[in-house]
């Protein structure tokens, strides 16, 4: 399934996620079906240089045609330069943006793994994709090419690509047959990895998805870390660790970044003033909303504003 009408076109569109409260992004893909996607992706300062934090329960596949990325999660970021692929793991909270804010094209693969498994508990479940779902070290994958085997990969995801934007007749088989060769030769490539797995925490999980749901609903009032903490009922310090371990990040940054793109969103759809905004999004004063809107956006409110009403 192909999200870009012309594939060959030069016109750069943003990326733009549906996400819902606990954050997993809504993909339009029919999972009885037919469960794969892939999408081009253009990421800048001009159309957005960052994808918000979220998650899905399938896997990702993410190569880079231009530029840099810098993907993160789970104490975790990888820095993905052109030519270069990254797996991104069933379920994991992610966030990824331009390296330095310049120009960056992607490819983005996704898909579930019944695809290639078949029926729900089959052999294939358990012995080939559920030990890759389960271990903390294979929520990202980086493959660089750097060996015959990496080489091998790329090769097979650029044929996925190719094969899913033609469609012709009988695509879908082509489409899972690739796939089925890439998962042989990442099973390969992560062998040592998997032979030392270390579990993914169900718990912060849980946890990550009740606090982050209870920022995005209370981000406009005054907020302190012991409220965050109490979404999930623990402690100031495991709710700080919890972030970090789960997104790298900290409560009050993420809070930060949910007010700024509450405010981004009202600069677009209302005719209220840059302090009104301000206010309405919890932010302690007009200077400071400033200062941190330029950090995260790369441009002040104003300017935002008018380049959204220009484009």
């Amino acid at each position: 399934m192909l999200l870009e009408t012309d594939f060959n076109s030069n016109r750069e569109e943003k990326v733009v996620l549906e996400i819902d409260r606990e954050q997993q992004e809504k993909l339009p893909i029919d999972m009885s079906s037919f469960p794969f996607m892939f999408k081009k992706n253009v990421l800048d300062e001009k159309l957005g240089n960052t994808v918000p934090w979220h998650w899905h329960n399938v896997f990702e596949l993410n190569y880079v045609l231009e530029g840099e990325l810098l993907w993160k999660t789970h104490d975790s970021a990888n820095i993905v330069r052109k030519g270069e692929l990254l797996f991104v793991n069933n379920g994991v909270h992610h966030t990824c943006m331009t390296e330095g804010g310049n120009h960056c094209v992607y490819y983005t693969i996704l898909f579930d793994m019944h695809l290639l498994s078949g029926m729900y508990n089959s052999v294939f479940e358990e012995k080939y994709f559920l030990p890759v779902m389960r271990n903390e070290d294979l929520i990202f994958w980086h493959v660089k090419p750097d060996s015959l085997l990496h080489l091998r990969i790329i090769e097979n995801v650029l044929n996925v690509v190719e094969t899913g934007r033609e469609e012709t007749f009988g695509y879908e088989f082509k489409v899972r047959e690739l796939l089925g060769n890439f998962w042989l030769l990442f099973l390969q490539d992560t062998e040592k990895v998997r032979e030392n797995a270390v579990p993914r925490s169900a718990a912060d999980l849980e946890r990550l998805t009740l606090m982050t749901r209870f920022i995005r609903d209370h981000c406009t009032e005054k907020l302190t870390l012991e409220d965050v903490a109490s979404a999930a009922d623990i402690s100031t310090r495991e709710c700080t660790r919890c972030f970090r371990r789960g997104l790298n990040s900290s409560p009050i940054v993420y809070l930060t970044q949910t007010r700024v793109r509450l405010a981004a969103q009202m600069l677009t759809e209302t005719t209220k003033s840059v302090i009104e905004i301000s206010e309405d999004c919890g932010f302690s004063s007009p200077s400071y909303f400033s200062k941190v809107f330029r950090e995260i956006m790369a441009c002040t409110p104003k300017d935002y504003r008018a380049q959204k009403a220009v484009g």
